[in-house]
């Protein structure tokens, strides 16, 4: 069985279209299609006459709905489980709506997702794909805002992810996707065993200057002892270069024979905000201009906190590239580093 991505989008679509003719009949409080996901589990979409808002239900066992089986949720959607009597909707159901805080697009993004997850289960199955699918969600939203990325995540995102592969390259090995930690907005984009490496990417002209967001960002302490500021000069394009997907297609190649690994860097480019169906549509191409790593250290520029004067705070900044000349490292001096530190990672 098959599914276009988009098939939750078309027929909230036209839901949404009949809902606005008011020209529907019959006592229903709701006006719904069906689609089967799988061979026993079947998809009702419905939009509320009162109000309009949208509201999954997903066929599930008796099982589910017992006392105390909840599911991850977030303040965008409520759930709960109902049943039917209608012919041919007759049983058990997730019920999944969609609240005031959570507009169309976001709904719909979700609910799309959530099909695709589970097409072609066992309606058995269906507790474990559903908590899982709806869990990434969760912690999505507590990480981000907005389903869409801006111009300026995408370049960031980037740089990441061109990070990961050189990593990948360079031998580090599988444990390059657990130090990524730049989806859950720690510190550092990637945290080894007593180093920590920062990477900022532009698109803007010479003379390059990167954004700096707070005040612990260069500190070496935090890292652990050893922090190294790496940075990428990339050139958008149409025409030639990668996309993001191109990127993330190149890095699995890598790492998908490895089940965990495979799992785990899905799930944080989810998180990074690269789910379906929004990754396509970033098809902006990339060209690597130049890159260089320098190596943060006493005397290098920086606003650190413990140089503050008391009461300041949150402080953000512009760095200029140029000015940390005196610090760049010889990329082979580089890659022996992450190796003696990854290597500690594992000892």
């Amino acid at each position: 069985m098959s599914i276009n991505i988009i098939s939750a989008h078309e027929i909230f679509y036209v839901l949404d279209q009949e809902f606005l003719s008011k020209k529907w009949s019959g006592s229903d409080s709701l006006l719904s299609r069906q689609m089967k996901l799988s061979q026993d589990i079947l998809a009702i979409f419905a939009v509320k006459k009162s109000d309009g808002k949208h509201i999954l239900f997903l066929q599930c066992t008796p099982e589910d709905v017992t006392k105390g089986n909840k599911y991850p949720a977030w303040k965008g959607i409520s759930i709960d489980f109902t049943g039917f009597d209608n012919v041919g909707m007759e049983g058990n159901y997730v019920r999944i709506e969609q609240n005031e805080e959570s507009d169309d697009e976001v709904y719909f993004a979700v609910v799309d997702d959530l099909c695709s997850c589970l097409l072609g289960i066992e309606r058995s199955h269906l507790r474990k794909e559903l908590s899982s699918a709806l869990e990434r969600w969760s912690r999505f939203f507590s990480f981000r805002g907005s389903i869409k990325l801006s111009q300026e995540e995408q370049i960031g995102l980037y740089g990441e992810l061109w990070m990961i592969r050189s990593m990948l390259q360079n031998d580090i090995g599988m444990q390059t996707i657990g130090f990524w930690k730049g989806p859950y907005q720690n510190v550092f984009d990637f945290s080894l065993q007593n180093m920590g490496v920062e990477i900022k990417t532009t698109a803007s002209k010479m003379p390059y200057k990167v954004y700096i967001s707070n005040e612990v960002q260069l500190s070496d302490r935090l890292a652990g002892g050893t922090l190294v500021l790496g940075f990428i000069a990339v050139q958008p394009n149409d025409s030639s270069g990668e996309t993001l997907r191109d990127v993330i297609k190149s890095i699995e190649e890598y790492i998908n024979k490895d089940e965990a690994v495979y799992g785990l860097f899905r799930d944080k480019i989810f998180g990074s905000g690269l789910g379906n169906p929004y990754i396509d549509s970033y098809t902006t191409k990339y060209i690597v201009k130049e890159y260089a790593f320098f190596n943060v250290q006493e005397g290098f520029p920086r606003i650190l906190s413990e140089d503050m004067p008391i009461g300041l705070g949150d402080i953000s900044y512009s760095l200029d590239i140029g000015a940390c000349f005196d610090y760049k490292m010889d990329e082979l001096q580089f890659w022996q580093i992450v190796k003696h530190h990854a290597k500690e990672a594992t000892a």
